[in-house]
């Protein structure tokens, strides 16, 4: 086989990956536009939806880190950047000294609520509105079956 065929084969073999990463990156880039007007990134809104869904509006700073699949050092940067803006506390956890929590303050969670219209909307806009039923419930399969067989745990983001 010819050097040319066996490029062509694997470039042929990697692009579900190629078609995959560069539609995240535009998706991505195209929601952290819209969602600019906020003052927040897309990365930044999850982390605020994520303690707006946990039960008192808080969750360890170490599980909110695994969500989130960033490291715990990153994970402390941007909270700080939203504690500063005044929409996310942390508190030390009463029965571990060590321990924090993130909290979604009420600033936060209003924030949250006037943001949530416009993510849904640009997601709807900028994805589900280019595929059918049909292709929407394919890639939550697909998605989902990825998902499962890459294991968070080992990743193990949190440690680095």
């Amino acid at each position: 086989m010819a050097p040319t065929q066996v490029r062509s084969d694997a470039n042929k073999a990697l692009a579900p990956w190629r078609a995959y990463i560069a539609a995240t990156r535009a998706i991505t880039a195209a929601l952290d536009e819209d969602l600019s007007a906020f003052g927040l990134t897309l990365a930044d809104y999850e982390l605020l939806a994520e303690l707006g869904q946990a039960s008192g509006r808080r969750m360890r700073m170490s599980e909110l880190a695994q969500l989130a699949m960033v490291s715990r050092s990153r994970l402390s940067h941007r909270i700080k950047v939203l504690e500063e803006q005044g929409l996310v506390d942390r508190v030390r956890c009463s029965e571990d000294k060590r321990g924090l929590f993130a909290v979604l303050t009420a600033r936060g969670a209003k924030k949250v609520s006037q943001i949530e219209p416009t993510y849904r909307a640009s997601v709807k806009r900028r994805l589900l509105a280019h595929l059918n039923p049909s292709e929407r419930t394919q890639i939550e399969k697909i998605f989902s079956k990825v998902n499962q067989a890459v294991s968070r745990s080992e990743l193990s983001l949190c440690e680095k």
